[in-house]
């Protein structure tokens, strides 16, 4: 039984980090592409295991919630961010206004690391050319 409130330790901490570092990650010149890889790997990966409409369904949160309902957890959220929102503030939030809120910071990220990596990039180009 301890592994199991392990396992739910490791992924809340997981999660968290993941979901700071999409929001983040672009803010360090260092990181940018690897938080640019980590963006479309996110995208591909709510696209291969979304369930019907629920673009932006995350795989980490199917094996939270298998982990959670062994540790007889029940009336689960049908999201992370509305798990994590009711945790930290105690208040319910509607599924669609969480996964507004998920997929809107997702796509604000993206577009701040591709304009960052691209831009770096055509730099890197036009400095290679001039010299």
């Amino acid at each position: 039984m301890s592994f199991l409130y392990f396992l739910d330790i490791l992924l809340d901490f997981t999660h968290v980090f993941l979901v700071l570092f999409i929001l983040f990650g672009w803010l360090y010149p260092r990181f940018r592409k690897v938080h640019f890889v980590v963006l479309l790997l996110t995208g591909f990966s709510w696209l291969i295991f979304s369930k019907g409409d629920t673009f932006g369904h995350c795989i980490l949160t199917d094996w939270h919630w298998h982990i959670l309902r062994e540790l007889g957890e029940t009336n689960l959220p049908e999201t992370y961010t509305q798990y994590l929102f009711e945790r930290m503030t105690g208040m319910p939030v509607p599924k669609a206004t969480a996964l507004t809120i998920t997929r809107s910071l997702w796509l604000l990220s993206l577009i701040l690391s591709s304009v960052l990596v691209f831009r770096k990039y055509i730099c890197e180009r036009r400095l290679k050319v001039t010299d």
